[in-house]
């Protein structure tokens, strides 16, 4: 706002500069002064007006100007007794931030102009295009409007935001989130139509961007019952609403238990038992899980210490850590921390990663899993066979265990495809000198097919379910007993 009215009084200035040397040339009359002075006052108001209303790097339309457009068109509308449709699009495109970061913001502004040409041109008639703020773009479709026509539209301008754009003899590639409302459909009021196509656009944008979505009460509730969530999340631990339940790990050879997998929960007093796969995500995503992941660690690593001074101490425990967690510098003094805080000697805790996490920045978990193995620690990939399961990167990483996904041991039978994987798996983890554990583990028939592929370790339902700390004492007591 400042840099428009410095821009305009700069404008005016330049004016009335103007005025003043045509008197000192012409010694103009007080009639012609009128009329020359009435003119620049009137250029002065077009510039401001066009100051105002438009966006200065792209020349398109900006947020006020379409906001008007779109309240004129729905005041007119809602006075037409047969129903018209509107559609607004609200374009964000991903990852521009790395544009600005790498190349600066005067690159990212020409950019964005390229850009707006493209959108420009394959806009049907009676549709405005403008930069609604930083890198998002609004579409205001007036005529002809149903979802397929929309639709296809929509597909087109993915397409059109994918194509590289040149600067400097560079490609930059960009993709675009877009959500669609309708009006009358999804609002009557310009409010609600911009609310309803930012909600479409930001659930786009969370599921990887480079998709359209439209607008639905469902998503609005989805939407609010993830703010809520995400309420309740940030005051779960000091409320102490999460507990662990631990999965037995068996050894095949011996049918014994050697240890267990802890496994977060969460019992809100008002949603009930949340799962994981609601809340994990959304803890990433708002970056609780580091403190989360701490307690979880610190928590098993305790509980564990437990049994050993109850007359268990060959008990082993596993505790899966997220990408977020794992990536943080400060991830090998957290775990250094809840060991030396707990007690628990270092060889009987195995920290579970997924491929994907690992590949992340593989430099950085080579050295992060090297130091865990030099404190002591055992390092496992998870679910593996799900990612991307290279054996070009397997034979160079630091690990101790291979986890098998439940994907391959669910369908475990005689003559399955799925156990030519398993056995491949299995027999690679010897040619390794690396255990494997088989998990989902739910028939008498798939432990009798991995004890006869050799595979080290199981863990399922048919061997038992996730049970709270109590539970498994007990189990342990009984084992004991025997």
């Amino acid at each position: 706002m400042v840099n428009l009215v410095l821009r305009t009084y700069s404008f005016v200035y330049k004016q009335l500069k103007d005025i003043i040397e045509l008197i000192e040339q012409h010694k103009l009359t007080a009639e012609k002064y009128k009329t020359i002075e009435a003119f620049y006052e009137k250029k002065a108001e077009e510039k401001v007006a066009c100051l105002a209303y438009f966006d200065a790097e792209t020349g398109l339309p900006n947020r006020l100007h379409f906001t008007n457009q779109v309240e004129d068109y729905v005041q007119r509308f809602s006075k037409i007794r047969k129903h018209r449709k509107l559609a607004v699009l609200f374009i964000d495109l991903d990852r521009f931030k790395m544009i600005n970061d790498t190349v600066g913001h005067y690159a990212g502004d020409i950019i964005l102009k390229q850009l707006a040409k493209r959108i420009q041109g394959l806009l049907p008639k009676k549709s405005f295009l403008a930069r609604f703020s930083g890198d998002k773009f609004t579409i205001l479709i007036t005529e002809d409007v149903d979802v397929e026509k929309i639709a296809d539209i929509g597909q087109t301008l993915l397409h059109i935001i994918a194509k590289p754009i040149m600067y400097e003899a560079r490609e930059f590639f960009l993709t675009g989130s877009i959500g669609v409302s309708f009006y009358p459909n999804d609002g009557i009021t310009t409010e609600l139509l911009f609310k309803h196509a930012d909600t479409a656009m930001n659930l786009a944008k969370q599921q990887g961007g480079n998709k359209m979505k439209f607008y639905s009460t469902e998503m609005n509730q989805q939407v609010l019952y993830k703010l809520e969530l995400e309420g309740y999340l940030r005051r779960a631990l000091e409320k102490n609403e999460f507990h662990l339940c631990y999965q037995p790990l068996i050894d095949l050879a011996s049918g014994e238990v050697y240890g267990s997998e802890a496994l977060i929960r969460w019992e809100h007093p008002k949603l009930g038992l949340v799962s994981p796969g609601e809340f994990i995500p959304l803890a990433e995503e708002t970056g609780l899980i580091h403190e989360i992941g701490k307690w979880v660690l610190k928590k098993a690593c305790q509980e564990n210490k437990k049994w050993h001074d109850l007359g268990y101490d060959y008990l082993a425990i596993s505790v899966n850590v997220s990408a977020n967690q794992f990536q943080q510098m400060s991830f090998i003094e957290v775990v250094k921390e809840a060991l030396e805080e707990t007690g628990l000697p270092p060889q009987y805790l195995t920290l579970e990663l997924t491929e994907g996490v690992m590949l992340r920045n593989i430099t950085h978990s080579v050295i992060v899993m090297k130091e865990l193995q030099k404190l002591g620690v055992k390092v496992s990939i998870d679910d593996f066979g799900t990612g991307y399961s290279s054996l070009s990167y397997l034979k160079d990483l630091p690990i101790n265990t291979l986890k098998i996904d439940r994907t391959f041991i669910n369908n475990l039978k005689v003559n399955s495809t799925d156990i030519a994987i398993v056995k491949a798996i299995i027999t690679m983890g010897h040619g390794l000198s690396v255990k494997v554990v088989a998990e989902g583990v739910e028939t008498d028939e798939q432990i009798a097919l991995l004890k006869e592929l050799q595979c080290h370790y199981a863990q399922g339902f048919y061997i038992d379910r996730p049970m709270k700390s109590e539970a498994f004492e007990k189990g342990l007591a009984k084992l004991k007993a025997l």
